[in-house]
């Protein structure tokens, strides 16, 4: 799933309609979060009134759409409007990552269906059970989840899946390849970053944390060589009377 990014935080909308209604939001709508291809707008309609729209960006689509009048509101409605815009602009975002997901992982059983036609008897038997034990080593069909896991993953693999299917639709041909390719790099991303910190934990813990050897040159004033030394000795002690060019 994606995440909300926030760009005026939820408690500060009015301040900011107020600070702007003069300047830039008369001439454009200023975007105070984004999630997926939906995004949430705050909007100049008067000087007493603003507005929040939500907007599906990518089809060009308003989904939502309310305002408040400066004189009958607080910052701490407009907050509370801003945050059930934000959280109906997540799950609207989550759901078409669903849908999409799911559609082109059909995609890829239905083929493997079609090229495996004697082997498919075998994978629907096996879904139909279920069983704490771990997959072994030995057997030669796995279970849905890792072979969608390991297909979907395989970025090539996905996008000549989705040309196929789409073949003749230019617009959702794009959409989805768009779509596909983000979703791909975001998951095996989080996967290459869940593994470093894994394997960094699993290194520190086997070696134990490590020492290492820190240098630093200071200036001390002095008479002589063993004047300097007792003297950084004491500075290194505490003494606060040694002063010490660095």
């Amino acid at each position: 799933m994606g995440r909300t990014f926030h760009y005026i935080q939820n408690d500060d909308v009015l301040k900011s309609f107020v600070e702007f209604k003069d300047s830039v939001l008369r001439d454009r709508a200023v975007v105070i979060a984004r999630h997926g291809d939906y995004s949430l707008f705050l909007k100049y309609i008067s000087d007493d009134e603003l507005g929040l729209e939500l907007k599906n960006t990518e089809k060009q689509t308003i989904i939502q759409d309310r305002s408040y009048k400066i004189g009958e509101t607080s910052a701490e409605l407009v907050s509370r409007g801003t945050r059930h815009a934000c959280q109906k602009m997540a799950e609207l975002s989550d759901g078409d990552v669903n849908r999409r997901r799911l559609r082109i992982w059909k995609w890829h059983v239905m083929d493997w269906q079609k090229a495996n036609a004697d082997r498919a008897k075998d994978l629907l038997e096996r879904e139909e059970k279920w069983s704490d034990e771990e997959i072994t080593p030995d057997e030669e069909i796995v279970d849905i989840e890792t072979f969608l896991h390991g297909e979907y993953l395989n970025l090539g693999s996905t996008i000549a899946l989705i040309e196929k299917h789409l073949a003749g639709d230019e617009v959702n041909l794009e959409r989805l390849k768009k779509f596909a390719i983000n979703d791909i790099m975001e998951m095996t991303s989080e996967d290459t970053k869940d593994r470093s910190l894994a394997e960094a934990e699993k290194a520190r813990l086997k070696d134990g944390m490590k020492k290492h050897t820190y240098q630093f040159t200071v200036s001390v004033e002095a008479t002589d060589k063993e004047h300097a030394r007792q003297a950084l000795l004491s500075y290194l002690a505490g003494d606060e009377r040694i002063k010490v060019q660095r």
